[in-house]
């Protein structure tokens, strides 16, 4: 159950919620760096109520929460933001997916907190980014990949367009946070001094799919939804064998030999990189015609002997227990104090010859509360109990703070 300390002392005030955010803090929280979660009272990350739950927690948030502190404040109250703007001043980093705007309403613009700290780091992830005319808009991972240009690649063609199963526009805003959150950190180390840095789930999504806009940009055709082939690229995709599928890279000729087809390999309409392009769905429905001849895990034996890139479709089951995906260690198990032991997806990220310690699972809501304030800011017992009753008194059950979902 890996997870190293290759940043650690450095600390992160998290107050971002659901998944684009999350997902980039758990994976500074695996590399070391100490992630102080901060949820409303009562209610917490919207994505503790998701279901399928256990033991009362959802699953979407013990996905990606596991390795930080978690505390709870009720920001909309001058208690709340007095110790907000105390921990960003304890802090390096500070980071958040509210709509624009928020942070000023809160005392905790970049400005502000530099005047407590001019180390501080702060990043934010919006929907659509700090200004223009969709700044205001609510946003949710399917708008963005909507308006990005993702959905309409998703699917076959002349049909409906697809969600895709990856969370793209998510996820690949918390990985550009990251790399902007690194950067920064090491900027600082030359400078001394901290910055401000802002991502926007729509531009993510957009540079993601960079490489269909380019042949959109190369070639003036709309890219269309390719469907369960390679876009381009002849004889890559997913393909129907006798009792499933298998997917394929790039392996002309050998792929016409190893189906039995070695007659394609100089035929004029095939034995060419432009005749290939141009007959791409006759050339691939060739193959897959070979390949419904016998079973999916035969013809993956035969094609690692000849060194052909392929691989089975697996469902999620099948997944998990993939001897790859086993030796990786890629599945980790915590052990939660109300769930019992949860499996989590471990970070990619390796570091060789680094000490590995064991995953800490998602905290329950507010389980460092009192540790983070009296043990980081020194807090008295008093005055830890006084900040908690003026959340009582503002009413823990209805957040106050304008979030981004």
């Amino acid at each position: 159950m890996p997870r190293v300390d290759i940043l650690k002392g450095v600390r992160m005030i998290d107050l971002t919620q659901a998944l684009a955010g999350a997902s980039g803090s758990q994976l500074l929280a695996d590399l070391g760096v100490e992630v102080i979660k901060i949820e409303q009272p009562g209610t917490g990350d919207i994505t503790r109520a998701s279901a399928p739950k256990l033991e009362g927690e959802g699953y979407f948030y013990l996905a990606v929460n596991r390795n930080k502190k978690g505390i709870t404040l009720d920001l909309s109250t001058a208690s709340g933001q007095e110790a907000l703007r105390d921990l960003a001043g304890a802090s390096d980093i500070v980071f958040d997916n509210f709509r624009p705007g928020t942070l000023n309403r809160l005392g905790a613009d970049f400005e502000t907190l530099r005047k407590v700290n001019p180390r501080v780091i702060s990043c934010s992830i919006s929907g659509y980014g700090s200004s223009g005319p969709y700044a205001e808009y609510p946003a949710f991972e399917d708008i963005a990949e909507g308006i990005g240009g993702a959905h309409s690649l998703c699917g076959e063609p002349d049909r409906r367009p697809l969600r895709a199963a990856v969370d793209a526009a998510d996820q690949g805003a918390g990985l550009y946070a990251v790399t902007g959150i690194i950067s920064a950190l090491f900027e600082r180390e030359r400078t001394g001094e901290g910055c401000r840095i802002e991502v926007n789930m729509l531009d993510s999504i957009v540079h993601l799919i960079a490489v269909p806009f380019q042949c959109y940009f190369v070639g003036g055709q709309v890219p269309q939804p390719p469907g369960w082939t390679h876009p381009v690229a002849p004889m890559v995709g997913i393909f129907r064998t006798r009792d499933g599928f298998l997917t394929l890279g790039p392996s002309w000729p050998r792929i016409a030999r190893v189906v039995g087809k070695e007659w394609m390999i100089e035929d004029p309409r095939f034995n060419t990189v432009e005749g290939r392009w141009e007959n791409k769905r006759e050339l691939e429905d060739l193959i897959e015609e070979g390949l419904s001849q016998a079973d999916t895990a035969d013809w993956l034996e035969l094609m690692h002997v000849e060194d052909i890139a392929a691989g089975p479709v697996h469902t999620l089951d099948k997944t998990v227990s993939d001897p790859q995906i086993v030796h990786n260690r890629t599945i980790v198990n915590m052990h939660h104090p109300l769930c019992g032991n949860v499996k989590g997806i471990d970070c990619p990220i390796k570091f060789i010859h680094k000490t590995e310690h064991p995953h800490a699972p998602p905290p329950t809501l507010g389980q460092h509360t009192d540790e983070v304030l009296s043990d980081i800011l020194g807090y008295s017992e008093a005055k830890i109990q006084r900040l908690k009753q003026e959340e009582e008194t503002a009413g823990q059950s209805k957040p106050r703070v304008r979030r981004r979902l």
